[in-house]
């Protein structure tokens, strides 16, 4: 696409073209001014043909960069969506070791416990023995 300044040229001395001809055609032959004036539409023609061709061209482009942003925006998604479900799962084994570590904790303070209770089960069935031995030296 040229720039607006070539433009601005561009249709600045085809507009003083077309001022010209008309001064012109004011002192030509009808057959010399319905020629040009034929060939004023097929230029005009080819003008809008070049036009609508251009148009399409910018569509098709415009299509094309949408199409890029979305599948770039979509990537951006599925990027975030994947960092966010590492970072869950991340917690996720994180929390489950911390209870993985609760639980043995627990069995390991309920063997202790065990033991206390056996220790204490075989001291008292001594204390027991002993007793016994006593009150039947005693009798």
């Amino acid at each position: 696409m040229k720039p607006l300044s070539e433009q601005l040229k561009d249709l600045s001395e085809r507009a003083k073209k077309a001022e010209d001809d008309a001064a012109a055609a004011r002192s030509e032959a009808r057959s010399k001014v319905q020629a040009r004036t034929e060939q004023l539409q097929a230029d005009a023609t080819a003008r809008k043909a070049k036009a609508d061709a251009n148009a399409a061209a910018a569509k098709d482009e415009i299509a094309k960069r949408w199409a890029n942003l979305q599948t770039q925006m979509q990537a951006n998604t599925d990027g975030i969506k994947a960092d966010i479900a590492a970072t869950k799962a991340e917690v996720a084994a994180d929390r489950a070791e911390r209870k993985a570590e609760r639980a043995e904790d627990n069995a390991s303070s309920a063997i202790a416990f065990a033991y206390d209770a056996i220790d204490y089960a075989e001291s008292a069935v001594l204390d027991a023995i002993v007793a016994r031995a006593d009150a039947d030296t005693v009798q």
